[in-house]
C-alpha cells in the first residue's frame, strides 16, 4: 500500500491493472469495466490537462449521476486537483453562491443537461458531451503528476449563518484512511457491490462513491435525477447489492416502501447509516427479522473531518429506542473528545462538546479564517499539543462508555441527513416579498421524534396581515428557486410579533414553548 502514497484513486488504478475485466460501475444497460473505466478516465483527465487544469486547483462538477459523474471525479483526481460536487438539483442562486466561495476554481464539468443551471459568466464551462469527440482523441495512459497525501482531493459545502454556503476541503490523507478503515473493518472486497441512494452533494455520497472502486467491487448508479425507491429496490435485487452508504430517511423509506417483495433487500451485507439521529423505532422490526443478515451501522461524523469519525454495530435495538444509539468506536487513527467549556473532558454521564483528532481532519474552510479559528483548535502541550475541529454537536458519555448524541450547541441541524443552518433558511425567508421577519425552529418530526421538522414563525408586511391574502403555494415556489427543497419549512407559522428576552433577543425558546403548547390547538397557519 504504501506505493499507493495513500492517493485514493492509485488504488482505483491498482484494481484496474489487476482485474481489468471486473466489473466497476453500472449505470441503466450501460456497465464498464475497470479497464474502461480508467482509460476513460485518463482521457478525460489529459483532455483537462490541455485546458489549462493544473495541480491544486479546484474542478466543480455539476452532473446528474452516471458514467460521466465517475469519469470526472477520477480524472480530476488523476490530474491532482480537487473536484467539488455542484448538486444540480439545486436552485441556480444556490449553485452562484458556491461558486463564489472558490476562489482556485478552474473549470466546472457540466453537461447538456446541466450547463443552463450555471451562472452566465461562469468560468470555463466543460460540456462533457460537446467535447467527446476531443476527449476520446486523448491518451489513455494514467497520468502521473507529483501529488502527495496533504494536498485536497475535494471540497463539499455546508450550510453557513450568512446564508452563503461554507467550503469544507478535504485532503487525500483522511479520505485514503476513511476508505482503509472501511475495507479493512468491515472486510469489503470485489463481491461488496454498492448503490448510490444519496444525493451527490451530500458528504456521504463521496465515500458511496468511491469505497466500491476502492476495493474492487461494483459501484452502481440509479439511472434517475432523483432518488426512486421503488427503481433502488428493484436494482438492489435484481444485481444482489451488498452495501449501502446512505442518511436515516433514506433507509425508511427503503423499508417501508411495499413493493411486493419482502425479500428486495435480502442481498445487503452492511446498511452505513449516517447524516442525522436514526429512529431506532423505525428499523427494529426489519433488522431484528429471524435470519436477517444484515449488519446495520450507525456512523457519526462531520464533512469538515472527511465524513465519518465513529461506527456502532448496531445489536440492541429495543434498548435503543430507549436510550438512542451510540455513536461507536473512533475510526482507526481518530480519537472522539468529549469536552466542557474550558476544554477539558467531561465525566460520565455529563454533557459535553463532541470534538474529533486525528487523521480525519480536514483542511477548514476555504476563505473563512475567523471560523478556521473557531472550529479547528490546537490545543497546547499540556494536553497533547492536538489539532481538533469542535462540531458543535453535544455529547453524553454513559456509565458503559458509550457516546450519545444528544444535540447542538448552536441553531445547526440535519434534516433527511443534510446539516443546516437555521439562520440561512429565515435569510432566505427574509428576501421574500411575503416576509417582513422570520425565526426558524426545528421541532420533533410529527411522525417520527427522533427527527426534526422546519417551522417557520413569520411576520408577514402589513399588505399580507390578512392571512387569506398570504399564499403559500406562491411562497414555496418562490423559496424553491433559492434555497434546496429539505431546507423549505414544512409549517409556517403567522405571528404579529415574536417573543424577546430581557436583553432584547428574540426569545426562541418561548417559541418553542407556543409551538408545544398549541400543537393541539395550532397556531394560525399561513
Amino acid at each position: 500500500m504504501a506505493g499507493f502514497r495513500r492517493l485514493v484513486h492509485r488504488k482505483f488504478e491498482w484494481n484496474a491493472a489487476r482485474r481489468p475485466e471486473q466489473t466497476a460501475v453500472v449505470f441503466g444497460e450501460v456497465a464498464w469495466t475497470y479497464d474502461e473505466l480508467n482509460k476513460q478516465a485518463n482521457k478525460f483527465a489529459h483532455f483537462l490537462l490541455s485546458c489549462g487544469v493544473s495541480q491544486r486547483s479546484i474542478v466543480g462538477v455539476c452532473l446528474y449521476p452516471s458514467t460521466d459523474l465517475v469519469v470526472s471525479i477520477l480524472a480530476i483526481l488523476k490530474i491532482g486537483a480537487a473536484y467539488s460536487p455542484l448538486d444540480p438539483a439545486y436552485p441556480c442562486e444556490r449553485l452562484r453562491l458556491m461558486l463564489s466561495q472558490l476562489d482556485d476554481l478552474r473549470v466546472v464539468v457540466a453537461s447538456s443537461r446541466t450547463r443552463a443551471l450555471l451562472p452566465e459568466r461562469c468560468v470555463r464551462i466543460v460540456d462533457i458531451d460537446a467535447m467527446s469527440a476531443a476527449v476520446d482523441r486523448a491518451s489513455a495512459i494514467n497520468p502521473a503528476p507529483d501529488i502527495w497525501p496533504g494536498h485536497l482531493c475535494y471540497v463539499v459545502f455546508t450550510s453557513g449563518t450568512t446564508g452563503i454556503p461554507k467550503a469544507v476541503a478535504i485532503r487525500h490523507s483522511g479520505w485514503w484512511n476513511l476508505l482503509t478503515w472501511l475495507e479493512h473493518e468491515y472486510q469489503l472486497n470485489p463481491h461488496s457491490s454498492n448503490l448510490l441512494v444519496s444525493a451527490f452533494g451530500f458528504d456521504i455520497s463521496q465515500r458511496s462513491l468511491m469505497t466500491p472502486l476502492f476495493t474492487g467491487s461494483t459501484l452502481h448508479l440509479l439511472p434517475s435525477s432523483a432518488f426512486d425507491v421503488m427503481m433502488a429496490k428493484e436494482i438492489i435485487a435484481k444485481y444482489g447489492i451488498r452495501t449501502l452508504h446512505c442518511a436515516p430517511s433514506t433507509l425508511y423509506l427503503l423499508l417501508e416502501s411495499d413493493t411486493g417483495d419482502e425479500a428486495a433487500l435480502d442481498s445487503l451485507d452492511y446498511v452505513f447509516i449516517g447524516g442525522e439521529a436514526l429512529a431506532a423505532r423505525r428499523v427494529v422490526d426489519w433488522a431484528s427479522k429471524p435470519g436477517r443478515k444484515c449488519k446495520l451501522l450507525h456512523q457519526y461524523g462531520v464533512a469538515e473531518c472527511t465524513d465519518i469519525a465513529s461506527s456502532h454495530l448496531m445489536r440492541d435495538f429495543e434498548r435503543y429506542v430507549e436510550t438512542g444509539v451510540p455513536i461507536g468506536a473512533p475510526v482507526s487513527n481518530c480519537v472522539i473528545h468529549i469536552l466542557n467549556d474550558e476544554l477539558a473532558p467531561v465525566g460520565i454521564n455529563e454533557v459535553g462538546e463532541i470534538c474529533i483528532s486525528g487523521a480525519g481532519v480536514g483542511a477548514g474552510y476555504l476563505n473563512n479564517d475567523a471560523l478556521n479559528r473557531e472550529r479547528f483548535l490546537a490545543l497546547g502541550p499540556e494536553r497533547g499539543g492536538i489539532q481538533i475541529y469542535r462540531t458543535g454537536d453535544l455529547g453524553r458519555i454513559q456509565p458503559n462508555s458509550d457516546i450519545i448524541c444528544v444535540g447542538r450547541m448552536d441553531n445547526q441541524v440535519k434534516i433527511r441527513g443534510i446539516r443546516l443552518d437555521l439562520g440561512d433558511v429565515e435569510n432566505a425567508l427574509r428576501s421574500s416579498r411575503y416576509i417582513e421577519d422570520a425565526v426558524v425552529l426545528a421541532v420533533c418530526g410529527e411522525t417520527d421524534q427522533a427527527t426534526y421538522d422546519l417551522v417557520a414563525f413569520v411576520v408577514s408586511p402589513s399588505r399580507f396581515r390578512d392571512r387569506h391574502a398570504f399564499d403559500e403555494r406562491e411562497l414555496r415556489s418562490e423559496l424553491a428557486s433559492s434555497i434546496p427543497r429539505h431546507m423549505i419549512p414544512r409549517q409556517f407559522v403567522k405571528v404579529d410579533t415574536f417573543p424577546v428576552t430581557q436583553n432584547g433577543k428574540i426569545d426562541r425558546k418561548e417559541l418553542k414553548r407556543m409551538y408545544n403548547l398549541s400543537m393541539s390547538s395550532r397556531l394560525t397557519p399561513v
